[in-house]
């Protein structure tokens, strides 16, 4: 009894030392200085012998060179300024002549997605803005052609090129230029995010099983294949960072990262994992096909292995802080396989996750799925609540607990 008291014990001080870790670290990820900058704007503008800084916001340098008369002269001007990517912010350079054209555009500094900016890069996406006028709106698909499969590290790279040089413009050139308003994007992925969100709710309500495959394979093929936007921790890093996206533009990322988890708190139920999650349709799928039945010979074991998902999410919360940088959080095959964007390993990883699947009825939500564990955290907020409620009205001195994946499995459809 006594060895079982001192084993809680070092568990609660382990987990208190694992929490002020990573809110340190968050802390310290909000106030540590930024590299120097000037070596892009020698990048950006080579013909520049040296930089003085005209304003603070956005951050504008002067290049400046010395004539021959030994008089110093102004070939132009480096800007930098940022905007939000799908995964978070992305900062850019952007060299401008006296003629007001885009000399180059570079990326400083990005807290999206590497695969999502890594693909922009090979594309060549930034080529496209040498040469253009500051006073242009820069908008893609109107200015600019966005890369496929990378849409919001499209946009946010032009956004940030587009209101650094119309900065430049009003400061430096005096011209009369103003921002575009962004419309509200309400499309053909916000309507279908929003049908299956309806489409779980009713089945929930009816307890209809048939309705949840309906909303499992659209939400496969739709939020998974077509869209490529399913639930990362990446959006959670990006969101302890406080890096929010525009809504007028990314109305499915607050459907997913806010909407779902008030849905889930007020059901009380992980409804994300079970009725909406493309990679969860997937893993059910072949658990269909495969049978699905293995089962571990030791209890223990198996269980001792499901807590291996809770410290991968929090290294990679953690390492993505501490690099400043969101998109490092996303450790899930998601965009490997829904997105076709993978780096040599992450192909070999993609059929180690599906093959068990196979055998192991939704083998990467039971091990290793990120979403698992932010919807349990959110689910024992809602069983704190219950609990503390009990407290105070001394109804009931019963332990509160959140059901474990299987049985949430089990009784999916109440």
């Amino acid at each position: 009894m006594i060895n079982k008291k001192v084993e809680n014990k070092t568990k609660n001080v382990i987990k208190i030392i694992a929490i002020l870790t990573l809110v340190i670290s968050l802390f310290v990820s909000w106030v540590i200085p930024e590299k120097d900058l000037l070596p892009f704007a020698k990048e950006v503008l080579p013909q520049a012998q040296s930089f003085q800084k005209v304003t603070s916001s956005p951050l504008t340098y002067e290049g400046i060179v010395q004539g021959r008369d030994g008089k110093m002269q102004r070939v132009g001007y480096v800007v930098i300024d940022q905007a939000v990517g799908y995964g978070g912010p992305i900062k850019m350079a952007t060299g401008i002549d006296l003629k007001g054209k885009i000399q180059k555009a570079i990326i400083v500094n990005y807290k999206d997605t590497p695969s999502f900016v890594q693909m922009v890069l090979k594309h060549g996406y930034l080529k496209q803005f040498i040469g253009k006028d500051i006073t242009e709106p820069l908008n893609i698909e109107k200015d600019i052609d966005r890369v496929s499969g990378a849409t919001y590290t499209s946009r946010g790279i032009a956004k940030a090129i587009s209101q650094g040089s119309h900065a430049v413009a009003r400061t430096q050139f005096k011209l009369s230029v103003s921002d575009e308003e962004v419309a509200f994007k309400f499309g053909a992925k916000e309507i279908s995010v929003l049908l299956l969100v309806i489409f779980m709710l009713i089945g929930v309500v009816l307890k209809n099983k048939k309705l949840r495959w309906v909303t499992l394979i659209g939400s496969l093929i739709l939020i998974g294949f077509k869209f490529n936007t399913p639930f990362s921790l990446a959006n959670v890093a990006a969101l302890l960072m406080g890096n929010f996206p525009s809504i007028q533009e990314n109305l499915v990322w607050y459907i997913l990262i806010i909407g779902i988890p008030i849905i889930t708190f007020m059901a009380g139920r992980n409804l994300y994992c079970f009725w909406l999650c493309p990679f969860g349709a997937l893993q059910e799928i072949l658990g269909k096909i495969g049978g699905g039945s293995f089962k571990c010979c030791n209890k223990k074991i198996e269980t001792k292995a499901s807590k291996i998902k809770y410290a991968l999410v929090y290294f990679a919360l953690l390492a993505s802080i501490l690099l400043q940088s969101p998109g490092l959080a996303g450790y899930e095959p998601y965009s490997t396989l829904f997105g076709l964007q993978g780096f040599g390993i992450e192909w070999f990883i993609l059929p180690l996750v599906l093959f068990p699947s196979l055998l192991i009825r939704r083998f990467w939500c039971r091990f290793f799925c990120p979403g698992m564990v932010f919807n349990k955290f959110i689910l024992n907020l809602r069983s704190l609540k219950k609990f503390i409620n009990k407290k105070i009205n001394k109804s009931t001195d019963k332990k509160i607990t959140v059901p474990e994946m299987d049985a949430t499995l089990r009784n999916e459809v109440r």
